[in-house]
């Protein structure tokens, strides 16, 4: 294969690094032979490429450094020496037409609570005016103009003072009239009331002739003489006079025109010279009752410290304030005017700064460009050059040459030209090609027996699962083996169990029979007393009989209960073994809760009528419908509802009447599944107990009462339709048996 790089470009590279090495002092040329192998190798290449674009960068940014300076010393004059004029300049203006928009609602205030607000946000305005003020001083701007700036500032906030000290007045003097309005609400309503009475009295005399009501009638020709009419037109008149007085003095506490008020002092002057005149037409007595409220009334308006003068003021106040606004927007109007000339000046100096900052950025922007030119150049030549030619081009052919072994053709060779860690490189892979040849001979061997090895695995593998399937298929064999027997069995003791229950039951018949042809008193009740062995007269004998009569019906009907325990047990066991599919419909939960709940007890109550409990349903209408077998399903409802019965009717004869025997069955409905909860309050489960509850023939019932099979089938069942069942349990408190079915199998 011919070599990718040519002799004669290698020769040049190292005999342009020895020239180079020649020139350097003698003691740092040794240090470079020594540093570099005395070659110029891939890393010295690197470190020259590095160093070159170092040297253009460090260029580049020492012009760029040099041009940022001149521009940042130009855009610091703008900043120092003009901005902060024409800015502090502008919010002059600004802040003085705020000010001036803030100044109005020092007079709107209406309560002190407001007008303190506002005297806040006032004062915060006329500080950043202040500070701005002494901004502009600082920067340097025209004498003259900054003199009457300054000036026009400060006899705007001389004017806001003002406007809040007279504001300040208003308020104690609008305090002051709301305190004698009240008084002159409450004169008003005073003698409102008074008036209301008398004219009352008066009318009620003049109608009933009674004073008062244990005084005799005065006669009519009494009732309504001219006297009695004057005062009766009297007291009309007081009352519309006073009222005109009211509306009037009214009038004047809401004015806010100083002539309208001047207007309604005099109304108020002539109205109380009627009410004064109305007041002198009642009788003595009466007007005694009026005079007071008349006299303060007019003190409230016309003293020195009354309605009138207070109002006076008050409107007095308010035209000083109004006049201070409009001098403080002709104050606006003149900053306005003086400010205009600085900001102009101010916007001249920047744009001119501004300008030269551009001519220098731009002059900076053209060299930074030509040095990068340059150094992308430089850059593209030595990376065509130098690691194009001589780096990469060596390097794609080396990594062919490793792929290549890497998919197992160990027989291509590698010759690449060079004196640097490239070379080195292909020598390296060279004597690997050559070992890798030696160790795929080996691999072969050893892949081999690990492919013998693998197989070997596999076969274990496959006897292991075989012994497994088999022990599976001798164990279902067992199971179905000892179904079988158990059914077999189940039969074949169920022939003599039948012959058993119904001798027992003949022989109890045959018993009661041999009592009626004896004469005696039996069970039956049919025997009359009067038979031969009473005619006998051997009491004794008699005694005996009966007796061995009554131990033999006692016997023959434990015969009979156990012969019933016994088909009970058998029927449990052809249960437990039977393998038959019963016909899988659509069943309505709720139904058959509800259903074979009242059967469980009805069932209690057929064997026991003393038996009762309180059944609570909670019946979820979403618990809807499940697939499964019926008659199996109400089988389970069944023996489980009973089974709790008969633990709150073993709990309520051990507690007796304090006790409460109660049983909660519920539904609910859980999406793909439907869940059945019921829960008894009787005597609960023991540890020990619960663990053994599904396994077969185990009960806790005694003798004749229960098989063990009961929750074993029903444990069977539910698996069956791919449900749960679970116990929840504690002893002396209650039983929950929780059943959870999915509505479909398989889902």
């Amino acid at each position: 294969m011919t070599p990718p790089v040519q002799e004669g470009l290698d020769s040049k590279i190292h005999s342009t690094f020895e020239w180079v090495l020649e020139k350097l002092p003698s003691g740092w040329g040794a240090k470079v032979r020594e540093a570099t192998g005395n070659r110029f190798g891939i890393a010295s290449q690197i470190w020259v490429g590095l160093g070159g674009g170092v040297s253009l960068t460090l260029v580049a940014s020492v012009l760029a450094l040099g041009l940022m300076t001149i521009v940042n010393a130009s855009q610091r004059n703008v900043t120092g020496t003009y901005m902060p004029g024409m800015i502090a300049a502008f919010d002059v203006a600004q802040s003085s037409s705020e000010l001036v928009r803030a100044s109005p609602r020092l007079i709107a205030a209406d309560t002190p609570e407001d007008l303190e607000l506002v005297d806040l946000d006032v004062a915060r305005e006329e500080e950043f005016l202040l500070t701005r003020i002494g901004q502009m001083t600082g920067a340097g701007l025209e004498g003259a103009l900054q003199d009457s700036v300054v000036r026009l500032v400060s006899g705007l906030v001389e004017s806001i003072d003002l406007i809040r000290e007279s504001a300040a007045r208003r308020m104690t003097y609008r305090a002051q009239v709301s305190e004698l309005e009240r008084e002159v609400l409450e004169i008003t309503l005073g003698t409102e009331l008074l008036l209301v009475t008398e004219i009352d009295d008066q009318e009620f005399f003049m109608e009933t002739g009674l004073r008062e009501l244990t005084d005799q009638p005065a006669p009519i020709s009494a009732r309504n003489t001219p006297d009695e009419l004057d005062q009766y037109r009297g007291l009309l008149n007081y009352q519309a006079t006073q009222n005109e007085v009211s509306v009037l003095i009214q009038r004047a506490l809401t004015q806010d025109d100083p002539g309208l008020l001047q207007t309604n002092r005099e109304r108020v002057t002539a109205a109380m010279g009627d009410l004064e005149a109305a007041l002198g037409d009642l009788r003595p007595a009466t007007a005694a009752l009026f005079n007071p409220s008349f006299l303060a009334l007019g003190d409230l308006y016309s003293a020195a410290n009354g309605i009138y003068t207070i109002r006076t003021l008050e409107l007095a106040e308010l035209a000083e304030s109004e006049e201070y606004l409009a001098l403080n927007e002709a104050t606006t109007n003149d900053l306005a005017a003086l400010v205009q000339p600085l900001v102009e000046n101010a916007e001249i100096s920047t744009q001119e700064a501004a300008d030269r900052s551009a001519t220098l950025l731009q002059v900076g922007w053209w060299t930074i460009l030509a040095v990068n030119v340059l150094a992308v150049l430089a850059a593209v030549f030595g990376g065509w050059k130098f690691f194009g030619e001589r780096l990469l081009v060596r390097l794609r052919h080396l990594s062919d040459v490793m792929r290549r072994m890497s998919r197992g053709e160990l027989e291509a060779k590698l010759e690449i030209a060079g004196n640097d860690e490239v070379t080195d490189m292909a020598g390296a892979l060279e004597v690997f090609r050559q070992h890798a040849i030696e160790v795929q001979r080996l691999n072969l061997v050893e892949a081999l027996a690990t492919e013998v090895q693998d197989k070997n695995a596999e076969l274990e593998s496959t006897l292991d699962e075989l012994r497994r399937t088999q022990e599976q298929v001798i164990t279902q064999e067992k199971l179905a083996s000892l179904g079988a027997l158990t059914a077999g069995v189940a039969h074949e003791i169920r022939n003599p169990l039948n012959f058993v229950n119904n001798f027992a039951a003949l022989s109890v018949e045959l018993i009661d029979e041999l009592r009626e042809e004896l004469g005696m008193e039996g069970e039956s009740g049919n025997g009359d007393g009067a038979g031969p062995l009473a005619a006998a007269g051997d009491e004794e004998l008699t005694e005996i009989v009966d007796e061995i009569l009554g131990d033999l019906q006692l016997n023959i009907s434990k015969v009979k209960e156990h012969g019933d325990r016994a088909n009970r047990i058998v029927d449990g066991m052809l249960a437990h073994s039977r393998d038959e599919a019963g016909q899988i419909e659509s069943i309505d939960i709720n139904l058959l809760v509800e259903e074979y709940t009242k059967l469980a007890y009805h069932g209690m109550r057929g064997t026991d009528a003393t038996f009762n409990v309180t059944i609570n349903r909670e019946l979820d209408p979403d618990a809807g419908r499940v697939d499964g077998i019926a008659r199996d399903l109400s089988r389970v409802i069944l023996n489980i509802v009973t089974n709790a019965c008969q633990a709150t009717q073993m709990r309520g004869k051990a507690e007796g009447r304090g006790y409460s025997p109660t049983l909660l069955v519920s539904t609910e409905g859980r999406g793909d599944t439907v869940c059945i909860k019921v829960r008894d309050n009787g005597t609960g489960m023991p540890e020990s107990v619960v663990r053994k509850i599904f396994d077969p023939f185990f009960t806790t019932k005694s003798g004749t009462q229960g098989t063990g099979l009961g929750l074993s089938i029903s444990h069977e069942i539910v698996r069956e339709h791919e449900g749960q069942l679970a116990v929840d349990t504690e002893e002396g408190e209650f039983t929950e048996f929780t059943i959870i079915l999915p509505r479909v199998k398989g889902k």
